[in-house]
């Protein structure tokens, strides 16, 4: 009796499906019997069951959907039984209620698993709860055949390549929204995409008859690929003109592209593209469209092969380029430029039109550099060279000098003592290239020219790489040479093109040399305008210094024994010896001459016969200045005065200004250099601001390198690094 009292008072202590135990109260007895306190280690063991059913009460209402917004679980199971009034004759135990028959209680809905007895452990009784709740929710609907191939077709779109998006070409979703299963597309495998997509079914009938040409077979059972397809969907759409409205879908770029890669939309839109191409009506290039258009002038359609074909091809790079200057273009200039070589190439048109005026200069600055280095390692035999080996033509100092400039970051046309000193420049310039390319040439792998534009090459010529055409099997020249530095030749029926230069841009270490090559000519030079050092490889420096004192050497040497006769003096010289002339006629002689013949007598005593022959040219000088300065005046003091060898009295009065600045320009960097305006300066008969800013900066480069004064916000303002540099140069 004891123990089935104690068994009871266990039983109702046990924790519920939620975890929480119904602890008896201190007065509640089972049996007539004191029921103990619950231990310490059932308390805890009740606080983790009851965290452990709340944790796992969550998780399973989250995973689960319905109707409800959360399920019942078996403590809402058990409070509704004990909130609903029993049955009229019915008997309940509250400690221990009785098993549910099958197929009346939770466990029967299941029909599988009974309800728990009631000595049941907390696990076992949220076990049998949790099948009974999942039993009654409806089944879960399977999916059927017709929906896995569904789900497989839309999953095969996303594997296939985006060449047919768009509202026409059956995509189960737009540019950026992900798919959903429900929206099946019109072709279900991926190898029919594009044959869908290309129905043509909005198409007119000449494009729908080019969408037929790629799926039809030919005669002979096969269907047409390539550049063949190509070329017959091109001349199939010779003279089509389509007038539509622009495609609202933008065009991908691609490189290499045909007919075929367009959709329907993008095909329609090139075609209303290219008439407005035709028309000189065009807005933008856009860069698909552009690959299409010379693809169908390298085969000959939309113009005539040859020069009409070429001049197409220049416009389109020249309008491309100028896209390129207002970015609105795609940068197709580049590819155009490539175009236009490959064709005059393969049609042997003149190598003129091949390049541009600037490419053919930089290639012949390569050339006479390449040529002047080969001629100075003969002398010296490098590179296992003998004189033998010398160039028929040796360029000349001003030859080498123009190509250094032409390759040099240094512009030497905007330095004043360069300008002004050409032959000087060009001997100087000359003498380091040769002792460089010495130097290279005996101590280095790489020859100089080499190390400033690159190696030269002979590679493999494929033309028109990205464009679908036919090419001829020969060349119709065997070598075509398109500039000084760069020929295709046909060797074994294979084309080659041979180049004479890796980089096309300017020398920067070539611009270095000449810039210490100009400070050293105006140091020695004795040049005011000075430029201020920079750093320099050691044997560089030593090169620039000995070939820029010879330079100067043989120039002092030339100038000592020139011999200079000014021209201009000899009206001087006649009138003297007429003076003189007539100091020494006595005046039997004088008597003789014809009065019409007669010179006036001058003003001054008639000088003593030993006296005109001390210094007769000087007195001659003396005397005949006036009559060609000022012929009224006669006198000596006025010849003097007026006489051209005279000083000019402003210029000594004023001294010399710095830079060859004039005071207006003082005045100008003056209020520049604190900040404030200057336009009170300026006014009628006054250069324009922006003239007056371009003329300081011109003459203040030779000695800063750079430009001294800047817009910013529309106001000149001094570059912040050349500050002092300005002040200490104008002394401000």
């Amino acid at each position: 009796m004891n123990q089935d009292s104690t068994q009871d008072a266990h039983t109702q202590g046990m924790p519920t499906q939620d975890g929480r135990g119904s602890a008896p109260d201190a007065g509640d007895t089972a049996g007539g019997a004191p029921h103990a306190t619950p231990s310490r280690a059932r308390r805890v063991i009740d606080q983790i069951m009851q965290d452990a059913s709340e944790r796992e009460r969550a998780i399973f209402s989250q995973r689960t959907f319905g109707d409800e917004p959360i399920l019942r679980t078996g403590a809402d199971l058990r409070r509704e039984r004990e909130a609903t009034p029993p049955a009229p004759g019915a008997t309940t135990t509250p400690a221990a209620p009785a098993a549910t028959p099958t197929g009346t209680g939770t466990a029967g809905a299941a029909g599988t698993h009974p309800a728990p007895l009631p000595g049941a452990s907390g696990r076992e009784e949220r076990a049998a709860l949790r099948r009974a709740a999942r039993a009654e929710l409806p089944p879960r609907p399977r999916p059927t055949h017709d929906d896995a191939l569904r789900q497989r077709s839309w999953l095969d779109e996303l594997d296939a390549p985006l060449d047919a998006d768009g509202p026409s070409s059956g995509w189960p979703y737009d540019g950026w929204s992900w798919p959903h299963p429900d929206v099946a597309p019109a072709h279900p495998r991926q190898g029919a995409r594009k044959a869908s997509a290309r129905t043509g079914s909005n198409l007119p009938q000449t494009l729908r008859e080019l969408r037929q040409l790629e799926t039809e077979p030919q005669p002979n059972g096969t269907r047409l690929t390539g550049v063949s397809l190509f070329v017959a969907q091109a001349r199939l759409a010779a003279s089509y003109e389509d007038d539509s409205a622009p495609s609202p879908f933008g065009v991908r770029y691609r490189y290499s592209v045909s007919y075929r890669d367009l959709s329907d939309e993008e095909l329609r839109g090139y075609f209303a593209w290219r008439t407005a191409w035709r028309a000189h009506r065009e807005d933008r290039i856009p860069y698909t469209y552009g690959h299409i258009l010379a693809a169908e002038l390298v085969n000959g359609i939309g113009a005539e092969p040859g020069m009409p074909c070429l001049q197409e091809l220049v416009r389109l790079r020249d309008r491309a380029t100028e896209l390129d200057a207002d970015g609105m273009s795609s940068g197709l200039a580049f590819d155009a430029r490539r175009w236009i070589r490959d064709y005059a190439v393969l049609h042997n048109l003149p190598a003129e039109l091949a390049t541009t005026a600037d490419e053919r200069a930089f290639a012949q600055a390569v050339a006479t550099l390449r040529t002047a280095e080969r001629a100075v390692l003969c002398e010296t035999g490098a590179r296992d060279l003998t004189p033998k080996d010398m160039p028929a033509h040796v360029p000349t100092d001003a030859d080498v000098w123009k190509a250094m400039a032409a390759l040099s970051s240094y512009n030497v046309e905007r330095s004043p003592f360069l300008r002004n000193n050409p032959q000087s420049a060009a001997a100087v310039g000359a003498a380091v290239f040769r002792a460089l390319a010495r130097h290279c040439g005996k101590r280095r792998k790489t020859n100089l020219v080499d190390g400033l534009v690159g190696w030269e090459s002979n590679v493999g010529w494929f033309p028109f790489p990205d464009l679908p055409c036919t090419l001829p099997k020969e060349l119709p020249s065997p070598t075509y040479r398109i500039d000084a530095c760069t020929r295709v030749t046909t060797l074994a029926g294979r084309w080659f093109i041979r180049r004479g230069y890796e980089h096309a841009g300017k020398s920067r270490d070539l611009g270095r040399i000449l810039r210490a090559m100009d400070r050293q000519m105006r140091e020695d030079w004795d040049d005011p305008r000075t430029l201020k050092p920079r750093p320099l490889a050691k044997y560089l420096e030593k090169i620039i210094v000995q070939a820029s004192a010879e330079q100067r050497q043989r120039e002092l040497e030339a100038e000592s024994r020139k011999i200079t006769i000014d021209l201009s003096k000899l009206g001087g010289i006649r009138a003297a010896a007429a003076t003189t002339r007539e100091a020494l006629l006595v005046d039997e002689e004088i008597e003789d001459e014809p009065a019409a013949t007669t010179a006036p007598a001058p003003s001054s005593p008639a000088p003593t016969a030993s006296a005109p022959m001390a210094h007769p040219v000087h007195a001659g000088e003396k005397n005949a200045a006036p009559s060609v300065a000022n012929p009224t005046a006669t006198d000596g003091t006025t010849a003097t005065a007026t006489s051209p060898a005279s000083p000019n009295p402003v210029a000594a009065e004023n001294g010399q200004t710095p830079c060859d600045l004039d005071f207006l320009e003082l005045k100008v960097i003056a209020r520049v250099s604190e900040g404030k305006p200057f336009s009170d300066l300026l006014g009628p008969g006054k250069p324009m601001a922006s003239v007056l800013v371009d003329s300081i900066n011109e003459k203040l480069f030779d000695e800063l390198g750079d430009t001294a004064i800047e817009y910013v916000d529309g106001e000149p303002r001094l570059v912040p690094d050349y500050v002092e540099d300005v002040r200490d140069i104008c002394g401000l």
